[in-house]
């Protein structure tokens, strides 16, 4: 059971500053002459994910999260007067809260573990302190948002596992010469029924899908959810899996037991086989005594970039064990994720359980097969390195 907090109990104008409420109470008399507007409804949607290249840009691909979402698409003024769930509600008076720079209230909201220590609960509360007074100066400043809210747009809440993810931000330029943005506020449903605003890192999920709002704010279009989007594989993702708004992971692709260094593949066959046949020669290369610099061709733009100052500035021995590991050590593909123009290979090393992944993108400018994300990770592999999501992705596909 959560730790017990003042003031749990208030509703959306409890505590409220007059000069923040009084432009949203106004709004009420000319709603109540018109047909009551229902609100939002729970839909399952896929999510269609933007992969980070290089950390530089964007690339949208056919990887989807399937999971539960309400859609807003509205105003804060709108949101505030035509949204009046249990889950709604709370958020209104949190961002109520942290506009007025309330931290006593945020709190109050928030959720603790039980038993927390002193020097827990003094973490939590500076990091409660610093978000609130970094939301206010960003996010939530007129610049940005407007004297009443009026800039700042509620996109949507996702509903994963027992929490709700509200993402929301602006799109019109500020005077501050911001772009469009988008921000996450995450909730999570105590033992008690209680809906607690959570200071908790965002997970993979989390991130990606804010990642991929943030993408559709600037591109609509190319990142919009569908409904009853049917792929080949489903993977739940974890922290969602036992619960009522499962999540998952949708993609296509194909099953392989390819040896790098005995097996052969015709990459004119199959879509992924020329991925397959791509990833294999990189190995090939290595095993056959060419330069370490004749790889940089492999890698997009900026991997390329690292990948020569690597070999330059690392250590001689460790680079020996380094690339006498990829010409000796047998790599085994086990599947293709086809989630085109991002190619995700899994593959078994030889001496160690756990399922690798590398990404291999098509790059736009010269439609080449390429490597990318060297010395670098982004959300999409802080899932695929989770252990829990490895064994769920291993049962659906049907590998060992």
């Amino acid at each position: 059971m959560a730790a017990k907090h003042k003031n749990v109990g208030y509703d959306v104008v409890g505590h409220i500053p007059l000069r923040i409420l009084v432009p949203f109470l106004s709004l009420l008399p000319a709603i109540s002459i018109t047909l009551p507007a229902m609100g939002a409804e729970i839909q399952t949607k896929s999510c269609p994910l933007a992969f980070h290249v290089d950390l530089v840009y964007y690339l949208p691909t056919s990887l989807y999260i399937k999971c539960d979402v309400k859609e807003y698409n509205l105003s804060f003024p709108d949101f505030f007067s035509k949204e009046n769930g249990i889950r709604e509600s709370r958020f209104k008076d949190l961002v109520f809260a942290i506009r007025a720079n309330d931290l006593e209230k945020c709190l109050s909201m928030s959720f603790r573990h039980r038993g927390m220590n002193a020097e827990q609960i003094q973490k939590h509360n500076d990091k409660a302190k610093t978000w609130v007074s970094t939301a206010c100066s960003r996010c939530f400043s007129e610049a940005l948002a407007g004297e009443n809210l009026e800039k700042l747009k509620v996109v949507s809440q996702f509903y994963l596992g027992n929490g709700g993810l509200f993402v929301f931000g602006g799109d019109a330029e500020s005077s501050t010469g911001s772009a469009p943005f988008r921000t996450k506020l995450s909730f999570v449903t105590g033992p008690e029924g209680t809906f607690w605003w959570s200071l908790e890192n965002a997970d993979s999920l989390e991130s990606l899908l804010v990642q991929t709002a943030g993408q559709m704010a600037l591109s609509p279009t190319k990142f919009a959810a569908v409904e009853d989007r049917k792929l080949e594989y489903e993977v739940p993702i974890p922290q969602t899996n036992d619960t009522q708004h499962i999540a998952y992971l949708q993609f296509n692709g194909q099953k392989y037991h390819f040896k790098v260094f005995s097996d052969t593949i015709d990459p004119t066959g199959k879509p992924t086989d020329e991925v397959v046949s791509f990833f294999q020669k990189k190995y090939l290369m290595v095993a056959g005594g060419s330069p370490r610099e004749a790889l940089a061709s492999f890698y997009t733009d900026e991997s390329r970039n690292k990948y020569v100052e690597w070999i330059k500035k690392t250590d001689s021995k460790y680079l020996d064990w380094y690339f006498n590991d990829m010409a000796t050590r047998e790599r085994t593909v086990r599947f293709v994720v086809d989630a085109d123009p991002l190619y995700i290979v899994l593959f078994k090393v030889q001496g160690h359980s756990p399922l690798f992944h590398k990404f291999i993108v098509r790059d736009p400018k010269d439609g080449k097969l390429k490597f990318t994300n060297f010395l670098c990770s982004g959300f999409l592999d802080g899932l695929f390195i989770n252990e829990q999501f490895r064994g769920f992705l291993s049962e659906r596909i049907g590998i060992k």
